[in-house]
């Protein structure tokens, strides 16, 4: 029988290597998961094929399931019809519809966004998510070209606004008001290539600069890298704190249907008491031998807020000119509970 240390030293050595429990199989699985359980670390949130997508193959009728918010599958027939389905659309003459879907989905269109240096920044599309919610996921495949210039910003974003608005707000540097707004994405870091969190609360800290920019969670360990040129499935989590004094809200986010592990623990779900680590600055730095851990989120101080809306964004700023990016978007779901990566089709 291995000693309780001998567990959890095997237990970080398979997180740090970012290998998933699910990899493992017969005696193997066992060892793992007793491992986990007796390390503390066991995932709180479910992973792979374990969600809503499971029973809708090729994601065929998911917008039917009583969970489900809200899909795009952008399978109209024009963009016109598209961008009835949004509040709020910007930079329309960089999207077109696009034959390149993600393996298994069950639809033959995509969403491409073509961008050009000195053209503009981007474009989005903007949605309220009415009448808000306490818990949200969101589910969407994205594929960068592999040329594609460093992003400055992009979405899928979840938060929330106090009142709810048709379009999206700015704040860029300021800390929200507990009772105005949250925003939090899953963002392709700069020249990095890196998949991070990038989030407005007000409890976030101040940069060195003495400015509020957007929180990253990952900081210190190896992040998810981004594979252009190929599809990958995104999906990010907000759970909003009630009751309202409380700091029990949460964030998560999941590459491929894993969550990210690092430093002898799962770094991509936060909430209070996870993961261990640190403030350095307005950066937090997952540290799994420190002594403190997250405090937590409170998103909000009034009930009104909620969480209410989804964007759907590119932000290119540094492109050289006449540089041509081309970023597709595909199989975008907004849910209750977790969804998970497309299933493949039957073939009977």
């Amino acid at each position: 029988m291995r000693s309780s240390g001998n567990l959890k030293s095997t237990m970080r050595h398979l997180l740090r290597t970012n290998l998933p429990l699910v990899a493992a199989t017969g005696v193997a699985m066992a060892s793992t998961v007793r491992a986990a359980e007796s390390a503390g670390l066991r995932t709180r949130l479910p992973e792979g094929n374990r969600g809503i997508a499971a029973r809708y193959p090729g994601d065929t009728g998911i917008e039917g399931d009583s969970r489900v918010i809200f899909v795009e599958k952008f399978h109209q027939r024009s963009l016109e019809v598209v961008f009835k389905r949004w509040d709020s659309t910007k930079g329309r003459k960089i999207m077109s519809l696009s034959s390149d879907v993600p393996d298994g989905s069950a639809d033959r269109q995509s969403l491409l966004m073509t961008h050009t240096g000195g053209e503009g920044t981007g474009g989005h599309l903007y949605r309220r998510l009415l009448p808000g919610h306490e818990q949200v996921f969101a589910r969407f495949y994205v594929k960068f070209d592999p040329d594609c210039a460093p992003i400055h910003h992009f979405g899928t974003h979840l938060g929330g606004y106090n009142p709810p608005t048709p379009w999206p707000q700015g704040g860029a540097g300021t800390r929200p008001r507990g009772d105005r707004r949250f925003t939090t994405g899953v963002e392709p870091f700069g020249k990095r290539w890196v998949w991070d969190f990038y989030t407005y609360w007000q409890g976030m800290h101040v940069h060195g600069d003495g400015r509020y920019w957007g929180t990253p969670f990952l900081s210190g360990v190896d992040k998810p890298k981004v594979e252009r040129g190929k599809w990958i499935c995104v999906e990010m989590m907000v759970k909003a704190n009630e009751p309202l004094l409380a700091s029990n809200g949460e964030q998560a986010f999941w590459i491929d249907g894993k969550l990210w592990r690092g430093d002898g623990q799962v770094v991509s779900h936060i909430g209070k008491g996870f993961p261990k680590g640190r403030w350095t600055g307005g950066w937090w730095r997952p540290d799994a031998e420190h002594d403190s851990s997250f405090q937590g989120f409170r998103w909000r101080s009034v009930e009104e807020l909620a969480v209410n809306y989804v964007w759907a964004y590119l932000y290119i700023t540094k492109a050289p000119p006449g540089h041509v990016s081309r970023v597709w978007f595909d199989n975008i779901v907004i849910a209750k509970q977790y969804i998970g990566p497309i299933t493949p089709p039957r073939h009977d």
